[in-house]
């Protein structure tokens, strides 16, 4: 078996690679990789502020996945963030990319945030609640949160 290499790096829209992610994403039913773009091109959304960025997993050098974080801009609390555009490539899931990926992104972030909010799709609930979300019911734009050790 092939060594598999995993690099996770930041990454934009640009990144060669991108294109197919995304593309498979929305044949998928998945909109986050098409929002993400969209709001990156507008400059609504370009994960610079303080504590804010955007990762890609590479594995063996090609882009499999992507997650992202911002200061959640729905929440009223300054010391919010939010995690942003999971994605891991079908052909990818269940080896772990995704988790070594929300690590990589939350690794800094109890120094600009509190706690960290998301809106998963249902299916990845379970894995949410893997990496030590709990399931938040009462909250239009949140399904999980976790609390930042500090």
């Amino acid at each position: 078996n092939a060594m598999l290499r995993l690099l996770i790096e930041p990454v934009t829209p640009d990144e060669p690679g991108y294109i197919a992610l995304k593309t498979e994403s929305t044949a998928l039913n998945f909109n986050m990789l098409r929002r993400l773009e969209e709001n990156w091109e507008r400059g609504e959304n370009r994960f610079n502020a303080p504590g804010e960025k955007l990762l890609g997993a590479f594995l063996n050098g090609k882009l499999v996945g992507i997650c992202g974080l911002n200061r959640d801009p729905f929440s009223q609390q300054p010391r919010a963030g939010r995690i942003r555009h999971l994605y891991i490539s079908e052909s990818c899931r269940g080896l772990g990319i995704g988790k070594q990926l929300l690590a990589v992104v939350m690794a800094d972030a109890s120094v600009w945030f509190d706690f960290l909010n998301t809106h998963a799709p249902e299916a990845a609930w379970p894995f949410y609640q893997r990496a030590g979300f709990t399931l938040v019911v009462d909250e239009p734009r949140v399904t999980h949160r976790l609390f930042c050790a500090v």
